[in-house]
């Protein structure tokens, strides 16, 4: 009976789909955890070198000091400009749900460039 028996029986099935389903219940939201920090880390990338855009232009020139919003590859990053006694805070946060990075620098009237 055993010799006549063609394809698969009921238990090798369900063997192989608990096995796919298994696969795909772990290494799908691995994935999309994956590509998902992959994203945030471009978007700080970006966050970073606008920050250090602004504060290069401050440095040497002593403007650029102001509050102000950038779009840049479809995410909108706010950069705000802060006093604190002889520091300039300087404060970046994109529209995710991140809190906001920030850098202090000393606010002299003698180091900008002539």
């Amino acid at each position: 009976m055993w010799r006549e028996s063609k394809g698969f029986s009921t238990i090798e099935t369900m063997s192989a789909l608990s096995l796919w389903l298994f696969l795909m219940l772990t290494v799908v939201p691995l994935w999309d955890k994956l590509i998902a920090d992959e994203n945030m880390a471009e978007s700080r990338e970006i966050g970073y070198q606008l920050m250090n855009e602004s504060i290069s232009k401050y440095m040497m020139t002593g403007e650029g000091a102001a509050s102000k919003t950038v779009t840049k590859n479809n995410n909108i990053y706010m950069l705000k400009w802060e006093e604190e006694g002889e520091y300039q805070n300087v404060c970046i946060s994109a529209a995710y749900k991140e809190k906001p990075f920030c850098l202090s620098i000393l606010r002299t009237d003698w180091l900008y460039a002539s």
